[in-house]
């Protein structure tokens, strides 16, 4: 029984290389990320962590077939703020919560808010300000209906008071591309997408989407700051395990886990541009998700947008 299984599963673990499931298609800021960590496991484990990418219905399908695998701590799984968002839009067949242990965070950091060149935005106060003087005028792009990006520039327009139009893309690539060409006029988008867009001024940063300053660009204010209260979404990345992996399992993962977030060089290598390492606990992160599953939620009722 469950009762017995911690004592003796853990004490050979890990014997053979363990799976790691990138629920995205390779090369993506999360694959990046995924990959950096993988080797970074490798070297503490003494076994070989294998990156394996399921991509497919915005990382459902790669975290279903994780929740279906033994959990012998031989199956991990990469989570994301896009599997809290899925959890509040998508009928699945498993509960993000319920069916996942988690063993620790990877990474968390704030969104951008980006405008068109054309737009001549150049800070916050001028979006909100073209936004109320003629309502759903400023068209929004994001990386699909129902997405992280779709929900929180939908919760950031409710906070905000202004009524915008949603566009949704197959994918922030194809969103980025329609933004520096000024078929859209904003997006909210992950810090290491648009970083060189805002570098070479051919999008303007008006927000970070956190309630903090971020560390790795502090010039840029905060969407509190500049005048909506009370707006705040992260975009963070974890490290997950099957609902039932043995305690012992998963507190080594996590011992690991920090070890190698804490290194330097692995540091070195994070994808540029306002991830920040962040290390806590099992208890921490299980609590984090469950939260945001919750806000998620909320978002969406207020929203109107039916999950599908």
């Amino acid at each position: 029984g469950a009762a017995l299984r911690p004592a003796w599963a853990a004490a050979g673990y890990p014997e053979r290389p363990i799976r790691l499931v990138v629920p995205y298609a390779p090369g993506g800021g999360s694959d990046v990320l995924a990959r950096v960590v993988a080797r970074g496991l490798t070297d503490r484990l003494g076994v070989s962590v294998v990156v394996e990418n399921r991509g497919g219905a915005g990382g459902a399908m790669g975290l279903e077939a994780v929740v279906r695998s033994q959990p012998d701590g031989y199956t991990l799984v990469l989570l994301s703020t896009s599997h809290a968002t899925n959890g509040a839009v998508m009928r699945l067949n498993y509960d993000v919560v319920k069916d996942t242990s988690a063993v620790g965070m990877i990474a968390s950091g704030p969104w951008l808010l980006v405008a068109g060149k054309e737009t001549g935005f150049t800070r916050l106060a001028d979006l909100l300000r073209a936004a109320k003087e003629k309502p759903g005028s400023l068209n929004y792009a994001s990386s699909g209906t129902g997405s992280s990006t779709h929900l929180a520039t939908e919760l950031f327009a409710r906070r905000a008071g202004i009524s915008v139009s949603h566009v949704p893309y197959r994918s922030t690539g194809l969103a980025l591309t329609d933004l520096l060409a000024g078929r859209v006029q904003f997006m909210l988008a992950s810090t290491a997408s648009v970083t060189p867009y805002v570098r070479d001024g051919r999008l303007a940063a008006l927000c970070v989407s956190t309630e903090n300053r971020s560390s790795l660009l502090p010039d840029i204010p905060t969407a509190p700051g500049a005048g909506v209260p009370g707006f705040s979404a992260t975009l963070w990345h974890g490290l997950s395990a099957p609902a039932g992996t043995p305690d012992a399992v998963v507190s080594l993962l996590n011992a690991r886990l920090s070890e190698a977030l804490q290194a330097p060089a692995l540091r070195g290598q994070f994808p540029r541009g306002g991830v920040e390492p962040k290390p806590p606990t099992p208890q921490a992160v299980a609590g984090l998700v469950a939260s945001e599953v919750e806000m998620w939620r909320e978002a969406v009722k207020t929203a109107g947008i039916k999950p599908e």
